[in-house]
Parts: structure tokens; sequence; C-alpha cells
């Protein structure tokens, strides 16, 4: 995680060095903080889930579907959700839209929460019998 989060500062800077007129001056605030909480534990459940099942499952071995599957997914949750909570689905990402101003660091907890949150459930349902 430490290294996404690294990767993901350096990605950001460089956009700021290539974009940095694009780059809003204030950050964005949710609009609804309780929302974007369940969008990002359901989009981190669905990414999680989809990963999990094609691409670390022992029936999918050997499978050409999986990144297809994963992308569509992200696809499909950024625009199902991106609207209520941003579409960060990864804590990595929420840091560099924080870093870009594209969301406000006071809603960094949102997506924290949210992430650990879908992910821990899908953990929970693919391992029952893990403590």
């Amino acid at each position: 995680m430490i290294v996404q989060i690294v990767g993901t500062c350096a990605a950001a800077g460089i956009v700021m060095l290539l974009s940095a007129d694009k780059i809003p001056a204030n950050p964005t605030a949710m609009a609804n903080t309780s929302y974007a909480l369940i969008a990002e534990i359901l989009g981190t459940f669905a990414l999680a889930y989809v990963v999990l099942n094609v691409a670390t499952a022992k029936g999918t071995t050997g499978n050409m579907f999986y990144g297809l599957s994963i992308g569509l997914t992200v696809l499909s949750m950024a625009y199902a959700l991106g609207s209520i909570s941003g579409g960060a689905f990864s804590p990595a990402v929420a840091v560099g839209i924080s870093i870009l101003r594209l969301a406000a660091w006071s809603n960094l907890w949102a997506y924290f929460v949210g992430c650990f949150g879908g992910a821990a459930l899908v953990f929970r349902i693919n391992n029952p019998v893990d403590k």
C-alpha cells in the first residue's frame, strides 16, 4: 500500500507539472458523505469481488477475460457512482485525487473507510472459514 501511495504522489506530481492550468483552485467537497461512503463500499465490493473471481479463482485459471472484466467493472462503477463519491475505489486513488484538488482532504476518511469496508466484506464472503 505504501508503494501505491508513493506511485500516486508521483503521478499527481507529473499531472500537476504538465497540466497545472487545469487543476482546480479549490477542492470539491462531497455533497453527502453518507451517500459517498455507501457508494465507495459498493464500488470497492464490486471491484474486489470481480478481481477475486476472475483473476485469482482456481476455476478461471488461464482465462483471457480478466482484464476486460476488471476494466468494465471500474468503468461501470465510475459511471454509476462517480457523481456521488468521485469513484476512487482505492485508497491510493483517493490520495491522488486529493493531491490534485479534485476532492477535499477532509473527505479522505470516507474513501478509506469505504475501500477497506468493501474489501473486508468481499473477503468475508469468499473466505467464510477464515477468522
